[in-house]
């Protein structure tokens, strides 16, 4: 539950796919701003505009310790996925969401009897591979022709029934949708899977607080996937979160279940 006490909040707000005009709602915030990096990044330079990032990520962690922190984020979901890892120790006060219809930014709700649809899974399990996706369906479905370059891994999908944008209001509901999908991850890494690759269709809040809720020496590789529905492969680029080869760019081709 929310909580008085005489900290002030500050709102870390990781911006990389919108104006950051919309920031201006919010009473103090401390703007990471990835727009103009995400335009331009591949692989050549991904190296430098990474460790730019987790630097920022972490100047704001120190700068900030003696603040209520609280998140907003509009951006690529590997950003999003990083920063969750990079705030995993840090107590969240909030989460605050964009909502397009009325231009507003809001807080998740603090209810604790609040009511709230059901996280549902299934899994399609090819039990010879030695990949997975897991792909979290709550603000839409992804289109399963989407996932071809995916065909031959295994699949385990989180969704719900009537995805919706903002479909998460209270907080509350993002921490049992976002534990629910680490326990998960949890289990995935103990079977024979060496890597995880993560499609989301959600808020990025959700995003944010499942990594900030895995522990790096439980899990696999991960690597949280970029999606654009321009490119050849809708899933085009990646970051390695977790594994050998973490907070490193990846280019996204057809993974067909191998490595």
């Amino acid at each position: 539950m929310n909580y008085l006490d005489n900290k002030k909040e500050k709102t870390i707000a990781i911006i990389g796919l919108d104006t950051i005009k919309s920031t201006e709602l919010l009473k103090d915030t401390n703007i990471i701003n990835v727009i103009n990096d995400i335009k331009i990044l591949n692989t050549r330079n991904s190296k430098k505009i990474i460790k730019e990032y987790l630097n920022e990520l972490e100047k704001s962690i120190t700068n900030y310790s003696s603040y209520n922190i609280s998140y907003f984020g509009i951006a690529p979901l590997p950003f999003v996925a990083l920063a969750g890892k990079y705030y995993r120790k840090i107590k969240m006060y909030s989460h605050y969401e964009y909502y397009q219809r009325n231009d507003k930014i809001v807080s998740l709700n603090f209810k604790p009897t609040f009511l709230f649809p059901r996280l549902q899974m299934s899994t399609n399990l090819t039990k010879k591979s030695n990949v997975a996706i897991i792909t979290i369906e709550t603000t839409c479905r992804i289109n399963q022709s989407d996932l071809e370059q995916f065909k031959n891994c295994d699949n385990y999908n989180f969704y719900l029934e009537e995805a919706k944008t903002n479909s998460i209001v209270s907080e509350k509901q993002l921490e049992a949708y976002s534990e629910q999908i680490a326990n998960e991850i949890y289990k995935i890494s103990k079977t024979n899977i060496k890597t995880i690759y993560l499609l989301s269709a959600s808020q990025s809040s959700l995003i944010f607080e499942i990594f900030r809720k895995l522990n790096q020496n439980r899990v696999v590789e991960i690597v949280v996937c970029n999606y654009s529905r321009m490119a050849n492969y809708k899933y085009n680029w990646g970051i390695t979160i977790y594994g050998n080869n973490s907070e490193k760019y990846v280019e996204l081709r057809d993974i067909n279940g191998k490595n």
